[in-house]
């Protein structure tokens, strides 16, 4: 699988080994020891990340939701306002807006498998 990571412009691409499952792809975090599960919808798509940071967020098309980042023991509550959503066979790609700590970043994180 292909993972291309923007924020507020800057681009970050990894391949990595994954594991799919109907709803459910798998993957090790590239950047940290982390374990990545990303749960999909049609409609709404949840990062689940636990290890060295966790986290967990949900994004739905057009909705505001929250979620919460932990890294070295302190947690935070982070906000997601989803700005586009594309669930295909081979391609899951999100654009948001994400809040946390009083810092605002635009990113878009983008899933390519099968290729």
């Amino acid at each position: 699988m292909i993972i291309s990571i923007t924020t507020d412009q800057q681009t970050e691409t990894y391949q990595v080994e994954s594991t799919f499952e109907p709803g459910k792809i798998t993957y090790q975090d590239p950047t940290s020891d982390s374990l990545v599960t990303v749960y999909f919808k049609l409609n709404e798509v949840l990062i689940r990340r636990t290890g060295e940071v966790t986290f967990q967020e949900s994004y739905i098309l057009n909705q505001t939701t929250m979620g919460y980042y932990r890294q070295q023991g302190i947690l935070f509550k982070s906000i997601v306002e989803t700005k586009s959503l594309i669930v295909q066979p081979d391609l899951i790609d999100i654009t948001y807006r994400h809040h946390i700590e009083g810092i605002t970043t635009e990113k878009s994180v983008q899933f390519r498998l099968f290729k």
